[in-house]
């Protein structure tokens, strides 16, 4: 199989040319490759072998939604790559030189695959396209740029005022975002068509997202919105949501998309299974209180400890530590601060993200100390840690969870409470019955590749559904 390691290189070189001032312009960030392939396999997927859809990113920047169509195609559809090289892969890009950059990634991917590169990317606005109903999909990261609110940023009136008449979407919330949601919806065709979409979380549920919502509506359903968390991309902190949707009318209330859609999924849940027990989760991490600077440094000194904090945790994996507790001594100082002793931290077995709107796990190894932004699992009787890593990280839980605790709280503040994980739901070995080991190898398999692969990571959420509901 080849190798698009070169040309996904040629994307970093691309990307990293690009000046930060036109970056903040522009609101540009990049799409890393494991996001990329993730939007291609949720999207793609769907589509039989011999049929090769017409696909296009209407804000393509150096290409990586492209990429990652062309290394889902090289995987999953080998005789696509041919066809979509040849003509059926269309990128727009507004800024010049990095429409050049795009062109130059495809270039090196065709290289890779020893196929024809037509001229595929454009430089245009894609906001500014009449065109209706001409791609089967339509694959995109638009720039997040908001023009109302706090941060508002700066836009000329004349083209505020045409987004206004032209995006009943834009009109409600003024945002690039907003406009290239509707948009996309209006390039899709009507029959069969798809569409993948990175936008901020808060578009599924927000009252001011509901002209958004209303709008898209119009034209397309919600299929699946995948949470991808606040570490998508370098440099941004709000949380990310993969937006995928089918061609046909949806929900026009303007309700929020994703507890409508799970309506029954908390009741049903609740019924057929019970929490974990109550001492399987602990809050135990270092409360630094006032002492934080005299408690932590970011230097390895002699006879500090490593100490990980809550954005070291990522689903299946863990960064190493970038702090270190040195040894308290607060004796007269009117210094104060809540510690565990070491052995409750080497007892956690999982560690648990939680500065987050969902559950985030990993297995505990090798062992730190942790600060109070990462929660511990202890595990549970008659429950394999692979199995409840894979449960707890899985999007079925995700929406478990967001629908049985919803607060107004966490859409500015998200945080994982231990109250809410110890009346969570899990399926018992005898409720999930023989996809319980499933779970445990799919689990483990996402582990190694620390969860960058779209394939295991649709084949968990299967696999953890079956298990909720018994089937």
């Amino acid at each position: 199989m080849a190798d698009l390691t070169p040309a996904w290189q040629e994307h970093e070189r691309v990307a990293r040319g690009v000046p930060q001032v036109m970056r903040g312009t522009l609101g540009a960030f990049f799409t890393p490759r494991d996001v990329a392939l993730r939007v291609a396999t949720e999207v793609l997927q769907r589509f039989p072998h011999g049929t090769v859809p017409v696909i296009l990113d209407p804000a393509c920047g150096a290409g990586a939604l492209l990429l990652g169509a062309l290394e889902y195609s090289m995987k999953e559809r080998p005789s696509w790559v041919a066809p979509l090289l040849g003509g059926k892969l269309h990128g727009w890009e507004i800024e010049r030189g990095i429409a050049e950059g795009a062109r130059h990634v495809l270039q090196a991917a065709g290289k890779c695959l020893g196929a024809r590169v037509a001229s595929l990317v454009s430089c245009r606005d894609g906001l500014l396209s009449d065109e209706r109903e001409m791609f089967d999909v339509v694959l995109a990261n638009p720039p997040w740029k908001s023009f109302s609110g706090r941060q508002a940023q700066e836009i000329d009136p004349m083209l505020r005022a045409l987004y206004a008449r032209k995006f009943g979407a834009f009109a409600g919330w003024p945002a690039t975002h907003t406009a290239f949601a509707e948009q996309s919806a209006r390039l899709m065709k009507r029959q069969g068509g798809r569409i993948g979409i990175l936008l901020p979380y808060q578009v599924a549920d927000l009252e001011g997202y509901a002209p958004l919502r209303r709008a898209l509506a119009q034209l397309v359903s919600v299929e699946r919105i995948v949470d991808l968390g606040e570490n998508a991309f370098a440099g941004v902190t709000e949380p990310c949501g993969l937006f995928v949707f089918a061609a046909g009318k949806g929900d026009i209330s303007g309700e929020p998309w994703e507890a409508r859609a799970d309506v029954g999924l908390t009741i049903r849940a609740s019924m057929r299974h019970q929490p974990l027990p109550p001492d399987s989760f602990g809050d135990i991490g270092i409360h630094t209180g006032n002492a934080a600077d005299l408690l932590l440094t970011d230097k390895a000194e002699p006879g500090a400890l490593p100490v990980r904090e809550g954005k070291d945790v990522r689903p299946f994996a863990l960064d190493m530590p970038r702090l270190f507790r040195r040894k308290p001594n607060f004796q007269g100082t009117g210094h104060y601060a809540r510690m565990a002793p070491p052995e409750r931290y080497a007892a956690a077995r999982i560690l648990l993200r939680q500065t987050a709107n969902r559950p985030i796990a990993a297995r505990h190894h090798p062992f730190t100390l942790f600060r109070n932004s990462v929660l511990a699992c202890f595990g549970a009787p008659d429950h394999d840690d692979d199995y409840l890593i894979g449960v707890l990280n899985s999007e079925y839980v995700a929406r478990l969870y967001r629908n049985s605790f919803r607060d107004a709280r966490q859409r500015a503040f998200p945080q994982i409470k231990i109250a809410a994980l110890r009346a969570l739901p899990v399926p018992s070995r005898r409720a999930a019955k023989s996809v319980y080991d499933e779970i445990i190898r799919i689990s483990q398999a996402l582990q190694a590749k620390k969860g960058a692969d779209p394939s295991l990571l649709n084949a968990l959420e299967a696999a953890v559904t079956r298990a909720y509901f018994g089937e």
